[in-house]
């Protein structure tokens, strides 16, 4: 199947701020920890994955540079027409390019850079994952940090027949538009530690009729805290801290897990 964000005018694209721009308990205060880190790293910040703006805008609001790219380019539209309504000072602090994490090339250095809302999981084999890794490295300054954000695989969630993804739903305040998402099929390849998700995106008038859905598969691997650990170190990282969600409470079994770490 086509990448789950492919296509300028895709309605995965066009639901993308309606279900995220405001924080669900998954990235709730997310920004401010981005944010953060930022301030207290010198150089350039670089957000891989930063589909829409949603971290990316923010944070070049508050008069942090930052570069983001991203595989689509319907998100990255869609970043970019948001960023027109800034003011001029902080489009002058936004670069966007499209580009795949595992071949990353840009010519410059950073200080520090983040993989945000579990984009690292869309990498489905552990060669991608350390060669997006070694991409990373390679673009960091000295003693750079990078943040990567994933889930804390949940046993009971990796099983034929666990619990049902919740329906989520969300309207996006620019356009207008109400929309819905709703699993219709969940497979598992445990072998290869990769869950495939049939997503169904419906755009709904306001008296709940449907006026156009389509149908996409996600597929996400899971990787596990010690894997994690093993992969950034092979990669030239040295973890400094672990998190189960934004405001920094400690690791936690079935939460986020969000890993900040210092390139060696």
């Amino acid at each position: 199947m086509a990448q789950f964000y492919d296509g300028t005018s895709s309605i995965f694209v066009e639901a993308y701020d309606a279900f995220y721009q405001y924080a669900n308990p998954q990235i709730a205060g997310d920004v401010d920890f981005y944010a953060d880190i930022a301030r207290n790293t010198d150089g350039v910040v670089l957000e891989i994955a930063c589909g829409t703006g949603r971290i990316t805008l923010p944070l070049a609001d508050a008069g942090l540079k930052i570069t983001g790219v991203d595989l689509s380019e319907g998100m990255l539209t869609a970043a970019r027409r948001k960023a027109a309504s800034y003011s001029e000072e902080t489009q002058r602090c936004i670069q966007l390019h499209c580009q795949d994490m595992t071949t990353l090339k840009l010519d410059q250095k950073f200080g520090f850079a983040f993989v945000p809302f579990r984009s690292f999981q869309h990498l489905l084999s552990c060669d991608d994952q350390r060669k997006s890794l070694k991409a990373v490295h390679r673009h960091l300054d000295p003693g750079g940090r990078l943040a990567l954000h994933l889930f804390d695989p949940r046993l009971d969630l990796l099983l034929d027949g666990g619990d049902p993804i919740p329906t989520i739903k969300g309207r996006n305040d620019a356009t207008g538009r109400r929309y819905q998402g709703e699993v219709l099929r969940t497979e598992f390849d445990h072998i290869a530690q990769i869950r495939r998700d049939l997503w169904c995106y419906a755009e709904i008038d306001y008296n709940g009729a449907t006026l156009r859905e389509e149908t996409r598969e996600m597929a996400l691997r899971w990787t596990y805290r010690w894997e994690l650990y093993h992969l950034l170190a092979l990669s030239g990282f040295a973890v400094e801290a672990e998190y189960s969600d934004f405001n920094r409470s400690p690791p936690a079994y079935g939460e986020e897990l969000v890993v900040v770490c210092r390139a060696q």
